[in-house]
């Protein structure tokens, strides 16, 4: 089996779990140990897991705990001790002190909350990047919209590669650039230009190895409406971690794949101590 019938059959049967359901909410924040309640049973909260139905948290004592609605772009943190009713409009405490709400995202953060389609998005954006990639792959921009006008190509080392050439092809098939570097990304610049709403395709060759071997990836540009509104939701210098991870799953829910993780990967660089936040700039 090939990478790409992999992924979608992994993808497939992930997807199968949760046709019937996407989540409303997820966890921005939590510093100690908070625990979701169900049937009597307790299951760990972790930084950016998903609320997909209606649940009631335990925030232990000297926890404090972030959870942002998509529909609003609102984070109510609690700290503990509290029992929390996690509502799809919004949470309701059982015990201990009023959620204290903070304003993450813009009105409608992710699109009035998150669609069937776009939690689909989501998780095959996170099959795609926890694969096991083949010895010699594209890294991306691969079955991504892309934002960026000036993307970095990425792809996986060659054993015993010289260098490799990158070749770019635009919507009717012609080479639109070509290069040769040594190193496993190359980032053209505004000598290619990629035009919104068009379909690309590009290729790297492994050179000076025993045996010819190719990688191809393509992706599509997004239109300038669909760059604009999402550069407006970007947020500003000084912003606080939970408005990033909330726009950084929004690109993912809204197919920006590609951006979504150079976001994940600068997340990482400023947060190092975080796995679940490096996890997904890999």
């Amino acid at each position: 089996m090939d990478r790409s019938a992999w992924i979608a059959a992994v993808a497939g049967v992930a997807f199968s779990a949760i046709a019937q359901a996407a989540p409303f909410a997820m966890i921005t924040d939590v510093k100690g140990d908070a625990w979701a309640v169900d049937g009597g049973k307790q299951r760990k909260l972790a930084l950016l897991a998903y609320v997909e139905a209606p649940t009631e948290v335990k925030v232990e004592p000297a926890t404090k705990l972030g959870i942002t609605y998509f529909a609003s772009g609102v984070q109510y943190s609690f700290d503990g001790p509290a029992r929390v009713s996690l509502e799809s409009k919004a949470p309701r405490v059982i015990e201990g002190s009023a959620a204290q709400s903070k304003k993450v995202g813009p009105e409608k953060a992710i699109s009035g909350g998150m669609s069937n389609d776009q939690w689909r998005r989501l998780q095959q954006a996170t099959v795609v990047m926890r694969a096991v990639r083949a010895s010699f792959a594209v890294v991306g921009p691969d079955r991504t919209v892309l934002l960026a006008r000036e993307p970095e190509f990425e792809w996986t080392a060659a054993a015993d590669a010289k260098n490799y050439r990158v070749v770019i092809y635009g919507p009717g098939g012609d080479i639109l650039h070509e290069a040769r570097t040594g190193e496993t990304t190359f980032r053209p610049g505004a000598v290619v230009k990629l035009e919104p709403g068009k379909k690309y395709r590009w290729k790297v060759d492994a050179v000076g190895v025993a045996k010819p071997v190719s990688a191809t990836g393509e992706f599509a540009v997004a239109e300038d409406a669909v760059r604009d509104r999402m550069a407006a939701a970007r947020p500003g210098s000084g912003a606080e971690l939970a408005a990033w991870l909330l726009y950084a799953t929004n690109l993912e829910a809204e197919g920006h794949q590609h951006d979504a993780r150079a976001e994940w990967k600068a997340l990482a660089r400023q947060h190092p101590g975080v796995p679940e936040i490096s996890q997904r700039g890999r």
